[in-house]
């Protein structure tokens, strides 16, 4: 997997008339190509992702589901290395839209209980997505971003809750 800034600018630093268009566009974000610069300097372009989502306090990374690990880095390593760059706490999604499976990684070292669907009065779905009570001290940070982080990513309309037994 590569990176969203072509390995020629981020060695020179010195964007190519692409990658400034891609820039312009607004196909690659500043985000985008700041986490990039870092990515290239620690793995000399080994390691990549797809894209960056700026979440407010939190910046989400997707990456292929198979490279999750890579990007995080031995003990968190790089995780920690961009998240200090970027001023910003990180999480490391895999490229999926299944709901559980964004859900686990969002919510890590978290374990999820269980997904329930839940159908409102005008009969749509929503999916409430349960978080054992004992492992609540382990969410990664406010339960309404880390909501709005799976909404985002998997379209659908989701609820975070702590199970009281």
């Amino acid at each position: 997997m590569g990176l969203p800034i072509c390995d020629v600018c981020l060695k020179s630093g010195i964007l190519c008339q692409g990658c400034e268009e891609k820039l312009r566009k607004g196909e690659v974000s500043k985000l985008e190509y700041e986490i990039s610069k870092i990515l290239y300097r620690i793995g000399k372009g080994k390691i990549g992702f797809k894209k960056a989502i700026d979440m407010g306090d939190v910046v989400v990374i997707i990456t292929k589901k198979d490279e999750v690990g890579k990007l995080i880095g031995k003990g968190g390593k790089i995780v920690k290395r961009i998240a200090r760059a970027i001023g910003k706490k990180v999480r490391v999604v895999g490229e999926n839209k299944d709901l559980r499976s964004v859900a686990e990684d969002v919510l890590a070292p978290a374990t999820i209980s269980g997904i329930n669907i839940v159908y409102t009065v005008d009969g749509k779905k929503k999916f409430k997505i349960r978080v054992a009570k004992e492992d609540s001290s382990r969410i990664p940070g406010d339960l309404n971003n880390l909501n709005e982080i799976i909404q985002k990513l998997t379209g659908k309309k989701t609820t975070i809750v702590v199970d009281e037994a």
